[in-house]
């Protein structure tokens, strides 16, 4: 009387010695891969930071412009904006001798549609503004731009009497984070 059992064992290691080659390469690597600990989200945060100090009276005549930009893709989550501007020497003048529209800080966030998304214009100390702004469903994808226009003073003597603004934009995005890979993707 022949056993089933014995003959299929026997099929079977041939089998197995005839396929150890690339067949036994991908088997090994699905192992090794249920090892690995699964892909997880992950959020990225990329900062644009545009800070400017007036260094002397000189600098109420010359208006400061910066034009930053920064790409926005459909993994784009959320666009923080911090602004803070401080007119030290303008406050420490008398009224009489600075008007409003001798200082001020005019910024303006434009997406890539051309659609204004933020935007202040300040003549008088502005303490720090924090701004989220949300995809609504989503962002316009693109390069976005930061513009910047402002007009300060300060003195130079002491240098601790100066006009100043710090803007910052942080683009946060989702990416997928592989264990053991250092960059998102």
């Amino acid at each position: 009387m022949r056993r089933p059992g014995i003959g299929a064992a026997l099929l079977l290691a041939v089998l197995m010695a005839s396929t150890s080659g690339c067949m036994g390469l991908i088997a090994a690597r699905e192992s090794v891969e249920s090892l690995r600990e699964p892909a997880f989200e992950s959020l990225n945060n990329q900062k644009i930071t545009i800070t400017h100090e007036f260094t002397s009276l000189t600098d109420y005549a010359n208006e400061y412009t910066n034009r930053s930009t920064f790409g926005v893709t459909d993994q784009t989550t959320e666009i923080g904006v911090y602004f803070k501007v401080s007119f030290e020497l303008s406050r420490n003048l008398p009224s009489t001798f600075w008007d409003n529209e001798s200082r001020y800080v005019r910024a303006t966030l434009t997406d890539s549609e051309g659609m204004v998304q933020w935007e202040q214009d300040v003549s008088e100390d502005a303490s720090p503004l924090e701004e989220a702004l949300q995809p609504n469903p989503s962002f316009a994808e693109g390069e976005w731009e930061l513009d910047i226009e402002a007009r300060g003073g300060g003195e130079s003597t002491l240098g601790s009497v100066r006009d100043n603004f710090v803007i910052i934009i942080t683009i946060t995005s989702s990416c997928t984070q592989y264990p053991l890979v250092d960059a998102c993707e």
